[in-house]
Protein backbone atom coordinates (compact mmCIF):
# COMPACT_ATOMS: atom_id res chain seq x y z
CA UNK A 1 0.00 0.00 0.00
CA UNK A 2 1.45 3.70 -0.97
CA UNK A 3 0.23 6.25 1.41
CA UNK A 4 1.55 9.74 1.49
CA UNK A 5 1.77 11.07 5.19
CA UNK A 6 1.11 14.37 4.86
CA UNK A 7 1.27 15.21 8.56
CA UNK A 8 1.42 13.40 11.99
CA UNK A 9 0.85 14.01 15.89
CA UNK A 10 3.80 12.55 17.95
CA UNK A 11 3.76 9.07 18.87
CA UNK A 12 4.16 9.31 23.12
CA UNK A 13 4.69 6.51 25.77
CA UNK A 14 0.96 6.41 25.97
CA UNK A 15 -0.71 6.42 22.68
CA UNK A 16 -4.89 7.59 22.54
CA UNK A 17 -7.78 5.39 23.35
CA UNK A 18 -9.33 6.23 20.39
CA UNK A 19 -8.49 7.18 16.56
CA UNK A 20 -11.82 8.47 14.71
CA UNK A 21 -10.91 7.37 11.51
CA UNK A 22 -12.77 9.52 8.48
CA UNK A 23 -11.87 8.08 4.79
CA UNK A 24 -12.79 11.16 2.43
CA UNK A 25 -13.38 12.08 -1.65
CA UNK A 26 -14.29 15.40 -2.38
CA UNK A 27 -16.35 16.51 0.46
CA UNK A 28 -14.16 19.35 2.23
CA UNK A 29 -17.38 20.93 2.81
CA UNK A 30 -18.55 18.73 5.37
CA UNK A 31 -15.32 17.09 6.35
CA UNK A 32 -13.26 19.92 7.63
CA UNK A 33 -16.03 21.12 9.74
CA UNK A 34 -16.67 17.30 11.22
CA UNK A 35 -12.88 17.55 11.84
CA UNK A 36 -12.57 20.42 13.73
CA UNK A 37 -15.40 19.47 15.85
CA UNK A 38 -14.09 16.07 17.21
CA UNK A 39 -10.99 18.35 17.99
CA UNK A 40 -12.58 21.21 19.70
CA UNK A 41 -12.55 18.40 22.27
CA UNK A 42 -9.66 18.72 25.16
CA UNK A 43 -7.40 16.15 25.85
CA UNK A 44 -4.66 13.85 24.34
CA UNK A 45 -7.02 10.44 24.59
CA UNK A 46 -8.51 10.96 21.33
CA UNK A 47 -7.10 11.76 17.51
CA UNK A 48 -8.51 12.13 14.47
CA UNK A 49 -7.12 10.12 11.35
CA UNK A 50 -8.30 11.45 7.75
CA UNK A 51 -7.28 9.10 5.00
CA UNK A 52 -7.81 11.26 1.67
CA UNK A 53 -8.37 9.36 -1.56
CA UNK A 54 -6.77 11.62 -4.12
CA UNK A 55 -9.26 14.31 -4.14
CA UNK A 56 -9.79 17.04 -6.40
CA UNK A 57 -10.74 19.65 -4.26
CA UNK A 58 -9.19 21.62 -1.91
CA UNK A 59 -9.40 19.25 1.27
CA UNK A 60 -5.53 18.51 1.92
CA UNK A 61 -5.17 22.10 1.67
CA UNK A 62 -7.96 22.65 4.26
CA UNK A 63 -6.99 20.20 6.86
CA UNK A 64 -3.16 21.67 6.68
CA UNK A 65 -5.01 24.73 8.07
CA UNK A 66 -5.55 23.32 11.09
CA UNK A 67 -2.28 22.90 12.72
CA UNK A 68 -3.69 19.87 15.63
CA UNK A 69 -0.91 17.69 16.75
CA UNK A 70 -3.90 15.16 17.21
CA UNK A 71 -4.71 15.21 13.39
CA UNK A 72 -3.34 12.37 11.08
CA UNK A 73 -3.71 13.42 7.49
CA UNK A 74 -2.50 10.27 4.75
CA UNK A 75 -3.35 10.53 0.99
CA UNK A 76 -3.66 7.74 -1.65
CA UNK A 77 -2.38 9.92 -4.13
CA UNK A 78 -4.83 8.31 -6.36
CA UNK A 79 -8.65 7.33 -6.17
CA UNK A 80 -8.13 3.62 -5.10
CA UNK A 81 -11.79 3.02 -4.77
CA UNK A 82 -14.24 3.46 -1.72
CA UNK A 83 -13.68 -0.05 0.21
CA UNK A 84 -9.87 0.65 -0.32
CA UNK A 85 -9.99 3.64 2.05
CA UNK A 86 -12.75 2.82 4.50
CA UNK A 87 -11.09 -0.40 5.87
CA UNK A 88 -7.44 0.95 5.26
CA UNK A 89 -8.26 4.15 7.22
CA UNK A 90 -8.94 1.82 10.35
CA UNK A 91 -5.55 0.54 11.12
CA UNK A 92 -3.69 4.25 10.37
CA UNK A 93 -3.87 5.69 13.24
CA UNK A 94 -2.07 5.19 16.64
CA UNK A 95 -5.05 4.55 19.06
CA UNK A 96 -6.24 1.48 21.28
CA UNK A 97 -9.57 1.67 19.51
CA UNK A 98 -10.47 3.08 16.10
CA UNK A 99 -14.33 4.11 15.25
CA UNK A 100 -15.57 4.90 11.83
CA UNK A 101 -16.62 8.64 10.49
CA UNK A 102 -18.13 9.19 6.93
CA UNK A 103 -17.12 12.61 5.77
CA UNK A 104 -20.83 13.77 5.99
CA UNK A 105 -21.19 12.66 9.43
CA UNK A 106 -22.09 14.34 12.76
CA UNK A 107 -20.99 13.66 16.25
CA UNK A 108 -21.66 15.46 19.51
CA UNK A 109 -18.42 16.11 21.73
CA UNK A 110 -20.32 15.62 25.19
CA UNK A 111 -21.18 12.24 24.75
CA UNK A 112 -17.69 11.16 23.18
CA UNK A 113 -16.25 10.95 27.15
CA UNK A 114 -18.96 8.49 28.08
CA UNK A 115 -17.96 6.34 24.94
CA UNK A 116 -14.18 6.68 26.01
CA UNK A 117 -15.09 5.68 29.24
CA UNK A 118 -17.61 2.78 27.98
CA UNK A 119 -14.42 1.27 26.04
CA UNK A 120 -11.97 1.60 29.48
CA UNK A 121 -14.29 -0.07 31.61
CA UNK A 122 -15.68 -3.36 28.74
CA UNK A 123 -12.80 -3.49 26.51
CA UNK A 124 -14.53 -5.03 24.01
CA UNK A 125 -13.46 -6.48 20.80
CA UNK A 126 -15.40 -4.99 18.33
CA UNK A 127 -19.13 -3.28 18.15
CA UNK A 128 -21.31 -0.78 16.45
CA UNK A 129 -23.55 2.13 17.15
CA UNK A 130 -26.83 2.42 16.91
CA UNK A 131 -28.63 5.89 16.04
CA UNK A 132 -32.21 7.54 17.33
CA UNK A 133 -32.17 5.96 20.77
CA UNK A 134 -31.87 8.91 24.01
CA UNK A 135 -28.86 10.58 25.91
CA UNK A 136 -28.28 7.82 28.23
CA UNK A 137 -29.12 4.73 26.60
CA UNK A 138 -26.96 2.04 28.31
CA UNK A 139 -24.78 0.09 26.19
CA UNK A 140 -25.04 -3.51 25.57
CA UNK A 141 -22.39 -6.35 25.93
CA UNK A 142 -21.84 -9.71 24.65
CA UNK A 143 -19.25 -12.37 25.69
CA UNK A 144 -16.58 -13.91 22.65
CA UNK A 145 -17.95 -16.42 20.92
CA UNK A 146 -21.94 -17.59 19.86
CA UNK A 147 -23.34 -14.98 22.01
CA UNK A 148 -21.23 -12.04 20.63
CA UNK A 149 -21.53 -13.66 17.01
CA UNK A 150 -25.64 -13.90 17.17
CA UNK A 151 -26.03 -10.53 18.24
CA UNK A 152 -22.99 -8.02 16.62
CA UNK A 153 -21.73 -10.04 13.37
CA UNK A 154 -23.30 -9.65 10.30
CA UNK A 155 -25.81 -6.90 10.96
CA UNK A 156 -25.31 -4.74 8.27
CA UNK A 157 -25.69 -1.37 10.25
CA UNK A 158 -25.24 1.59 8.30
CA UNK A 159 -20.82 1.79 8.83
CA UNK A 160 -20.94 5.02 10.66
CA UNK A 161 -19.61 4.21 14.32
CA UNK A 162 -18.61 0.52 13.75
CA UNK A 163 -15.72 0.08 16.19
CA UNK A 164 -12.80 -2.32 16.56
CA UNK A 165 -9.55 -2.96 18.79
CA UNK A 166 -6.89 -1.76 16.19
CA UNK A 167 -4.51 -4.23 16.76
CA UNK A 168 -7.35 -7.04 16.27
CA UNK A 169 -7.75 -5.79 13.23
CA UNK A 170 -3.85 -5.82 12.28
CA UNK A 171 -3.52 -9.39 13.90
CA UNK A 172 -6.46 -10.72 11.50
CA UNK A 173 -4.90 -8.83 7.93
CA UNK A 174 -8.40 -7.07 7.54
CA UNK A 175 -6.64 -4.53 5.47
CA UNK A 176 -5.50 -6.85 3.30
CA UNK A 177 -8.19 -9.38 3.56
CA UNK A 178 -11.23 -7.55 3.29
CA UNK A 179 -11.05 -5.13 0.41
CA UNK A 180 -11.90 -7.59 -2.24
CA UNK A 181 -14.94 -6.41 -3.64
CA UNK A 182 -16.19 -9.07 -5.24
CA UNK A 183 -16.25 -10.98 -1.96
CA UNK A 184 -17.36 -8.47 1.18
CA UNK A 185 -18.92 -5.87 -0.96
CA UNK A 186 -20.43 -3.22 0.79
CA UNK A 187 -20.04 -5.11 3.94
CA UNK A 188 -16.30 -5.39 4.83
CA UNK A 189 -17.12 -4.84 8.65
CA UNK A 190 -19.24 -7.70 8.95
CA UNK A 191 -16.20 -10.37 8.38
CA UNK A 192 -14.15 -8.71 10.38
CA UNK A 193 -16.75 -8.13 13.63
CA UNK A 194 -17.38 -12.25 12.57
CA UNK A 195 -13.74 -13.00 13.72
CA UNK A 196 -13.09 -10.38 16.20
CA UNK A 197 -16.56 -11.95 18.39
CA UNK A 198 -14.44 -14.88 18.56
CA UNK A 199 -11.53 -13.25 20.08
CA UNK A 200 -13.49 -10.98 22.85
CA UNK A 201 -17.19 -9.21 23.82
CA UNK A 202 -18.98 -7.61 20.79
CA UNK A 203 -21.13 -4.47 21.83
CA UNK A 204 -23.56 -2.31 20.73
CA UNK A 205 -23.60 1.43 21.89
CA UNK A 206 -26.77 2.77 22.25
CA UNK A 207 -26.28 6.43 23.52
CA UNK A 208 -26.39 9.05 20.39
CA UNK A 209 -22.61 9.88 20.16
CA UNK A 210 -22.01 9.34 16.12
CA UNK A 211 -24.76 9.79 13.65
CA UNK A 212 -24.94 9.92 10.17
CA UNK A 213 -26.57 12.19 7.55
CA UNK A 214 -29.84 12.94 8.32
CA UNK A 215 -32.21 11.27 5.36
CA UNK A 216 -33.17 14.50 4.12
CA UNK A 217 -29.73 15.72 3.15
CA UNK A 218 -28.52 12.65 1.44
CA UNK A 219 -30.48 13.84 -1.26
CA UNK A 220 -28.27 16.67 -2.00
CA UNK A 221 -25.16 14.50 -0.88
CA UNK A 222 -24.50 11.73 -3.90
CA UNK A 223 -23.58 8.25 -3.01
CA UNK A 224 -19.81 7.83 -4.48
CA UNK A 225 -19.37 3.93 -3.80
CA UNK A 226 -22.55 2.64 -5.45
CA UNK A 227 -23.74 2.16 -8.77
CA UNK A 228 -27.46 1.95 -8.19
CA UNK A 229 -28.26 1.24 -11.84
CA UNK A 230 -26.56 -2.09 -11.92
CA UNK A 231 -29.23 -5.20 -10.89
CA UNK A 232 -26.50 -6.56 -8.12
CA UNK A 233 -26.58 -2.78 -6.65
CA UNK A 234 -26.31 -3.94 -2.32
CA UNK A 235 -29.88 -3.07 -1.81
CA UNK A 236 -30.82 -5.33 -4.90
CA UNK A 237 -32.62 -8.47 -4.39
CA UNK A 238 -29.65 -9.76 -6.53
CA UNK A 239 -27.02 -7.63 -4.12
CA UNK A 240 -28.72 -9.01 -0.98
CA UNK A 241 -28.34 -12.47 -2.27
CA UNK A 242 -25.04 -12.26 -3.25
CA UNK A 243 -24.02 -10.55 0.67
CA UNK A 244 -26.13 -13.72 2.46
CA UNK A 245 -24.42 -16.52 0.21
CA UNK A 246 -20.93 -14.56 1.23
CA UNK A 247 -21.56 -14.29 4.53
CA UNK A 248 -22.52 -17.90 4.82
CA UNK A 249 -19.26 -19.01 2.94
CA UNK A 250 -17.76 -17.21 5.34
CA UNK A 251 -19.38 -18.81 8.40
CA UNK A 252 -17.79 -21.82 6.92
CA UNK A 253 -14.58 -21.21 7.73
CA UNK A 254 -14.93 -19.63 11.06
CA UNK A 255 -13.63 -22.13 14.05
CA UNK A 256 -16.75 -23.03 15.74
CA UNK A 257 -19.52 -25.82 16.21
CA UNK A 258 -21.33 -27.04 13.33
CA UNK A 259 -24.83 -26.29 14.69
CA UNK A 260 -24.03 -22.85 15.50
CA UNK A 261 -22.71 -22.53 11.93
CA UNK A 262 -25.68 -24.33 10.70
CA UNK A 263 -28.03 -21.51 12.91
CA UNK A 264 -25.76 -18.83 11.52
CA UNK A 265 -26.24 -19.41 8.14
CA UNK A 266 -29.98 -19.76 8.63
CA UNK A 267 -30.16 -16.52 10.48
CA UNK A 268 -27.89 -15.53 6.89
CA UNK A 269 -30.81 -16.33 5.05
CA UNK A 270 -33.66 -15.05 6.94
CA UNK A 271 -31.52 -11.57 6.95
CA UNK A 272 -31.48 -11.67 3.19
CA UNK A 273 -35.00 -12.75 2.54
CA UNK A 274 -35.94 -9.90 4.42
CA UNK A 275 -33.30 -7.07 2.85
CA UNK A 276 -34.27 -8.38 -0.60
CA UNK A 277 -37.99 -8.12 -0.10
CA UNK A 278 -39.63 -5.54 2.65
CA UNK A 279 -36.18 -4.02 2.71
CA UNK A 280 -35.88 -3.81 -1.37
CA UNK A 281 -39.32 -2.44 -0.98
CA UNK A 282 -38.40 0.49 1.39
CA UNK A 283 -35.44 1.86 -0.34
CA UNK A 284 -37.54 1.79 -3.89
CA UNK A 285 -40.14 4.03 -2.12
CA UNK A 286 -38.19 6.30 -0.28
CA UNK A 287 -37.67 9.32 -2.52
CA UNK A 288 -34.65 10.67 -0.50
CA UNK A 289 -32.69 7.25 -0.99
CA UNK A 290 -33.64 6.86 -4.53
CA UNK A 291 -31.75 11.07 -4.95
CA UNK A 292 -28.70 9.62 -3.06
CA UNK A 293 -28.47 6.59 -4.88
CA UNK A 294 -29.40 8.19 -8.59
CA UNK A 295 -32.41 6.25 -9.26
CA UNK A 296 -36.03 6.89 -9.75
CA UNK A 297 -38.48 6.24 -6.70
CA UNK A 298 -41.25 3.27 -7.44
CA UNK A 299 -43.59 1.57 -5.75
CA UNK A 300 -43.13 -2.53 -5.40
CA UNK A 301 -45.72 -4.84 -5.01
CA UNK A 302 -46.65 -7.70 -3.27
CA UNK A 303 -47.10 -9.84 -6.17
CA UNK A 304 -43.13 -9.22 -7.03
CA UNK A 305 -42.62 -9.76 -3.89
CA UNK A 306 -43.29 -12.50 -3.39
CA UNK A 307 -41.92 -13.76 -6.70
CA UNK A 308 -38.08 -12.25 -4.86
CA UNK A 309 -38.62 -14.38 -2.21
CA UNK A 310 -39.25 -17.80 -3.92
CA UNK A 311 -36.24 -16.98 -6.34
CA UNK A 312 -34.01 -16.02 -3.06
CA UNK A 313 -34.89 -19.70 -1.73
CA UNK A 314 -34.15 -21.16 -4.75
CA UNK A 315 -30.73 -19.45 -5.59
CA UNK A 316 -30.00 -19.34 -1.56
CA UNK A 317 -30.30 -23.08 -1.48
CA UNK A 318 -28.51 -23.35 -5.12
CA UNK A 319 -25.50 -21.42 -4.33
CA UNK A 320 -25.21 -22.57 -0.98
CA UNK A 321 -26.49 -25.19 0.37
CA UNK A 322 -25.76 -27.85 -2.06
CA UNK A 323 -22.18 -26.95 -2.09
CA UNK A 324 -21.66 -26.93 1.69
CA UNK A 325 -24.41 -29.65 2.93
CA UNK A 326 -21.86 -32.01 4.72
CA UNK A 327 -21.35 -28.47 6.80
CA UNK A 328 -23.93 -27.73 7.72
CA UNK A 329 -26.77 -30.19 7.24
CA UNK A 330 -29.03 -28.09 5.65
CA UNK A 331 -31.71 -28.92 2.88
CA UNK A 332 -33.83 -26.52 1.21
CA UNK A 333 -36.85 -28.22 4.14
CA UNK A 334 -34.67 -27.02 6.33
CA UNK A 335 -34.63 -23.31 5.23
CA UNK A 336 -38.74 -23.66 4.86
CA UNK A 337 -39.58 -25.17 7.68
CA UNK A 338 -37.38 -22.26 9.28
CA UNK A 339 -38.84 -19.84 7.09
CA UNK A 340 -42.49 -21.25 8.37
CA UNK A 341 -41.18 -20.71 11.52
CA UNK A 342 -39.93 -17.63 12.02
CA UNK A 343 -43.16 -16.06 9.92
CA UNK A 344 -45.48 -17.68 12.68
CA UNK A 345 -43.65 -16.30 15.33
CA UNK A 346 -43.54 -12.68 13.35
CA UNK A 347 -47.16 -13.35 13.00
CA UNK A 348 -47.77 -13.91 17.18
CA UNK A 349 -45.86 -11.38 17.85
CA UNK A 350 -47.95 -9.19 15.36
CA UNK A 351 -51.47 -10.18 16.78
CA UNK A 352 -50.15 -9.82 20.64
CA UNK A 353 -49.59 -6.43 20.10
CA UNK A 354 -53.24 -5.99 18.66
CA UNK A 355 -54.64 -7.38 21.19
CA UNK A 356 -52.77 -5.90 23.88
Amino acid sequence: MSLTHLMTSDISASPPLLSLCIPTYNRCATLVPLVRRVLSMPGDEIQVVVLDNGSTDDTLARLAEIGDPRLIVRSNGVNRGVLFNVVNVLVQGTASYSILLLDKDSLDPALIPDFLEFLRHERPECGYSKYGLPVGTPPRSFPAGEAALRAVAYSCHHPTGYFFRTESLRRIEAAKRFTDFDFVGHFPFEFMQAELCLLGKGAIYQAPAFSPEVLQLSKSTKSHGTDASKEDAFFSPKGRLKTAVNFSKHIMTLPIPAALAKQLVLDRFAQGLRQSTLGYRYVLGNESICEHYHIEARTLGWLKMLRIAWWFFLQFSQQLIERDARRTKLSRAVLLADTFQRLQRAVARRLSRILA
